[in-house]
């Protein structure tokens, strides 16, 4: 007997930032420009607002919006039917008061869109960030260390080629992210892209032309939105839930995170001099070859710089750069590095490392010692420890 299901009709909540996304051609190039340019192709969808439904208007309608503060509120708009049994979804654009390119994103805006999905949890079921691709792996990785176990999905998606232009992928993500935030049972921070949903703090762009501009290197896909949609059974995705998320820390927005490339010939005294650039460094990330090596002889330097710099109670972490990242503490370099507190991030991304460490930092009520443990102790899957 075939169990009979009942249509939804859930509520989304789209912050939108700028990014490609929403940029429009201008004399210098495209621009992610602050106007309803953005919010008027979307309206005209057919399959982004119902053709039938009142909210559905040509692209010349004017277009009534609202003011908060200096973001700015657009029209709900419904979807037609997106199931078998006719679920639709009923969505609000909010675009933030200062559209980006996603290069310019800084912790500060961060914090304004984990402030904004906090008020806004208890009035939607689902919520969608739009960002520019540049960052957009950054942003996915925050918001899973702000927001873990969400019991309610947060979609972070984008576009190679703007909505502005022919061939745009956006449309294609933009639905699947209404999919996956309005219609879906799924939680959980998921980067949309290419007809899939990865994990947010596994995700790394890999390509400036490719559709498929993001990869999760060390584990599959959260879901395949393929003509079926397939999960595979991943342990990392979760059903909704009415769980809360974790009250929102403020993050610092002065710069506390260095990231460091390590490459034949670099000196302790080099590392010494960027740590000392940055009054209020925290934290420390070293790209090192291979499973985590990097030049530890008593010539480099390199050994005491950054002992110096845990014994300052800065976190000084190990990530590899490799395409597929793992740092095994296998070799004598890798061992001596933890004996000084050096910390491995194992299989962890740039980004994810990076989101981490300024997690982390930004938590008052730990210890430099805490923070340390707290590292090495996935809290959202964002890494496998050996």
């Amino acid at each position: 007997m075939s169990r009979s299901r009942t249509p939804t009709r859930r509520k989304v909540l789209v912050i939108g930032t700028g990014g490609t996304i929403a940029s429009e051609p201008t004399e210098t190039g495209f621009s992610p420009l602050r106007n309803d340019a953005f919010f008027r192709r979307i309206r005209q969808h057919p399959l982004l607002s119902d053709p039938l439904s009142p909210s559905h208007a040509a692209f010349s309608e004017p277009v009534e919006t609202v003011q908060i503060g200096a973001n700015t509120r657009y029209p709900a708009l419904v979807t037609p039917a997106m199931n078998d049994v006719g679920s639709v979804v009923e969505y609000e654009i909010l675009d933030l008061g200062l559209h980006m390119d996603s290069s310019e994103m800084t912790p500060a805006e961060w914090n304004t869109i984990a402030a904004l999905l906090s008020d806004n949890w208890d009035l939607y079921s689902g919520f969608i960030v739009l960002s520019g691709t540049d960052t957009l792996a950054y942003t996915s990785s925050i918001l899973t260390f702000l927001f873990t176990n969400a019991g309610k999905p947060i979609a972070v998606t984008g576009a190679q080629i703007p909505l502005s232009q022919p061939r745009s992928d956006g449309w294609e993500n933009l639905l699947d992210s209404l999919v996956f935030a309005g219609e879906s049972g799924w939680a959980g921070v998921g980067v949309v892209f290419g007809h899939q949903v990865l994990m947010g703090c596994r995700a790394t762009k890999i390509s400036a032309n490719l559709f498929h501009a993001f990869q999760t290197p060390c584990v599959p896909p959260l879901i395949n939105m393929n003509v079926k949609m397939t999960t595979d059974q991943n342990p990392h995705l979760r059903h909704r839930d009415s769980a809360l998320p974790p009250r929102t820390i403020t993050l610092l927005t002065t710069p506390t995170v260095l990231s460091c490339h390590i490459y034949p010939g670099i000196t302790g005294s080099l590392l010494s001099a960027q740590i000392a650039a940055l009054p209020e460094c925290r934290a420390v990330i070293l790209s090192a070859y291979g499973s985590g090596n990097l030049p530890i002889g008593e010539r480099s330097g390199v050994l005491e710089a950054l002992k110096g710099a845990v014994e300052r109670e800065i976190l000084v972490v190990v990530i590899s750069q490799c395409s597929i990242p793992n740092v095994y503490p296998l070799y004598t370099q890798g061992r001596t590095l933890i004996s000084i507190g050096v910390l491995p991030g194992y299989d962890l991304t740039h980004e994810a490392a990076f989101a981490k460490l300024l997690w982390l930092v930004s938590r008052k009520d730990l210890s430099f010692k805490q923070r340390q443990e707290l590292f090495e102790t996935p809290v959202a899957g964002e890494m496998t420890v050996i």
